[in-house]
């Protein structure tokens, strides 16, 4: 052995002589584990501060200033409505036949296919969700320019709001 290797080798010795004392690696999993839990809570901090940052600042507060906004080269606004319309109806079109499954696979006494398809369904619902409150924000936003944004909640709360979800345009 050389001499350069010597001292290294007993800082292993060393080292893992640690390991043999009682309790010493339960002691370094918890200090590892409380290191690695400041870190997650500095991040949560950091990202909640984030979020507090943009509730202060929203960035748009009615259509006008959301249409001063736009680029230049933006999609134009019916193009906008005309996609989130057909992509609507395609969800519409999934939850459809996802209902169908679930009633079959119900009927049948697939109770595994049934809660897929019901999963599927609300996926579908979602997507059904978002793209309608896109198409009514744009048309609120039309009649009313200088109110504020609509959100899911004023969404919600609007009168007939099931019967617009369900109903595909056709």
């Amino acid at each position: 052995m050389s001499r350069e290797e010597k001292p290294r080798m007993r800082r292993r010795i060393a080292r893992m002589s640690l390991y043999a004392i009682p309790g010493y690696p339960i002691l370094k999993a918890i200090a590892s584990l409380k290191a690695t839990a400041a870190t997650g809570l500095k991040t949560i901090v950091d990202q909640n501060r984030e979020l507090t940052d943009q509730r202060k600042n929203p960035r748009t507060s009615s259509f006008n200033d959301a249409m001063a906004r736009r680029s230049e080269d933006a999609l134009p606004l019916e193009s906008i409505e005309r996609n989130c319309l057909r992509r609507k109806q395609f969800y519409l079109a999934a939850a459809c036949i996802a209902l169908s499954f679930v009633t079959a696979s119900a009927l049948g006494g697939n109770y595994y296919g049934s809660l897929l398809g019901l999963m599927f369904m609300v996926f579908c619902g979602m997507f059904m969700i978002k793209h309608e409150h896109q198409i009514w924000q744009l048309e609120t936003g039309r009649a009313a320019p200088d109110a504020p944004l609509g959100g899911f909640k004023e969404f919600f709360a609007s009168k007939g709001m099931l019967a617009r979800l369900l109903n595909p345009r056709l």
